[in-house]
């Protein structure tokens, strides 16, 4: 059983560790709204998930440069087939165009230089993306009956 003054000394302990865990993830939070900002300001069309997605491999796996399917999406009166030259001179990876031309599928290796190179494209309105690994297509291939 504690005491009075024990149980006081418990109280202000956790209220003092209560108050650097707060401060602490208040710094968290606003680390991370800066984050965003940057991501905002320099990859503006980019969904920030695909950009933190991309960091976090890249810092996992340094030497090893993640596969993506991308997803590209332009304005409606953008030029098809030089929306696709574009995107094949900087990926070197040939897009698959749905929606009229206005939405455009790429599985290749991905930097943040290509997703910028991307980005800065004239008309381009979003790129979305997630990783594609063999898991994935191993067992959608099978799925299908495709092994």
């Amino acid at each position: 059983m504690c005491t009075r003054d024990q149980d006081v000394t418990i109280r202000i302990a956790f209220q003092i560790m209560s108050n650097v865990d707060f401060n602490e993830m208040q710094r968290v939070r606003k680390q991370f709204e800066q984050l965003q900002s940057l991501f905002q300001k320099y990859l503006p069309n980019v969904d920030p998930d695909l950009i933190y997605d991309l960091l976090a491999r890249l810092r996992e796996n340094p030497g090893t440069t993640p596969t993506y399917t991308l997803e590209v999406y332009t304005e409606k009166d953008v030029d098809s087939a030089k929306t696709i030259d574009f995107i094949y001179k900087i990926t070197g990876a040939m897009a698959t165009v749905y929606d009229n031309g206005t939405h455009y599928v790429i599985n290749q290796k991905l930097s943040l230089n290509i997703l910028k190179n991307i980005s800065d494209l004239k008309s381009i309105i979003e790129i979305t993306g997630a990783p594609t690994t063999l898991g994935c297509w191993l067992s959608d291939s099978v799925k299908r009956g495709g092994i």
